[in-house]
């Protein structure tokens, strides 16, 4: 485990020679995980041992390592170690419409997902005048997204209920670990064509600044505001991301196809 772990973290070095180091380690060892080289119940070794083992010090081992406890990678049992833990470890989430890069120009490929709200909406509002008439109503979904381990955003989904009706039920687990719109997709229910972008500068609602940043107070920030078409121009879903302020960039798309 030792020499794969470090081979996996030197390509990663390489690869992101600016980003932080315990990303990279942290990136490694959710690899490891996901293609079954680590799995579940499989002990870690100690901090120190990784320490001995990886070129890192022991203040980036031991934040990788507790920001995959936070996320639920991994779990810790007293006076026995830490542990991988079970589920669902994919971390690539997919958004065909954008993507994050790195300070150093990176792909960002963990984002965290936690889902706050789901729940179905009949009446009217701007989600109704933005998708259309829908007799049967609407979903809004309402979601925090840990970008990176970096900073967290507020997403907003609503979509057209006669299409993704089966997401209420869906377990939390899966909506965590994706994105919506592959979601649908995988089932079979649509097949987007295009994306509308539409990013501003804004101050942050406070409420939403409390979440992602801990307080109230003024913080600026963007709003990228994503309509997901269908190839006769229908829109299926309409996605309002608030994104505090970093060093990190976004790439934005139109074509999904």
């Amino acid at each position: 485990m030792h020499l794969l772990l470090a081979e996996r973290v030197a390509r990663h070095l390489e690869r992101s020679p600016k980003s932080p180091k315990y990303l990279c380690l942290r990136d490694a060892i959710i690899e490891m995980i996901v293609e079954g080289h680590l799995r579940e119940g499989t002990r870690i070794p100690t901090e120190q041992a990784l320490t001995d083992a990886l070129p890192l010090s022991l203040g980036t081992v031991q934040k990788a390592l507790r920001e995959l406890v936070e996320s639920g990678e991994l779990y810790r049992r007293r006076r026995l170690g830490t542990f991988v833990a079970g589920g669902d470890h994919r971390r690539e989430i997919t958004t065909p419409a954008f993507h994050f890069l790195r300070p150093d120009g990176a792909r960002v490929r963990m984002v965290f997902m936690r889902l706050l709200k789901r729940k179905k909406v009949a009446r009217q509002g701007t989600w109704s005048k933005v998708l259309g008439a829908s007799p049967e109503g609407y979903l809004h979904l309402v979601r925090l997204d840990r970008i990176d381990g970096a900073f967290t955003c507020h997403t907003e989904i609503y979509l057209r209920h006669d299409m993704a009706s089966f997401l209420l039920d869906a377990p939390t687990e899966d909506l965590e670990h994706e994105s919506i719109l592959p979601l649908l997709e995988a089932r079979g229910r649509v097949t987007l064509s295009h994306a509308d972008n539409r990013l501003s500068r804004v101050r942050l609602p406070r409420a939403m600044a409390k979440v992602m940043l801990g307080d109230d107070t003024d913080a600026s920030g963007l709003r990228l505001e994503t309509l997901y078409r269908l190839a006769d121009d229908t829109t299926l879903a309409w996605q309002v991301m608030h994104i505090p302020d970093s060093d990190y960039r976004l790439s934005l798309r139109t074509g999904l196809r």
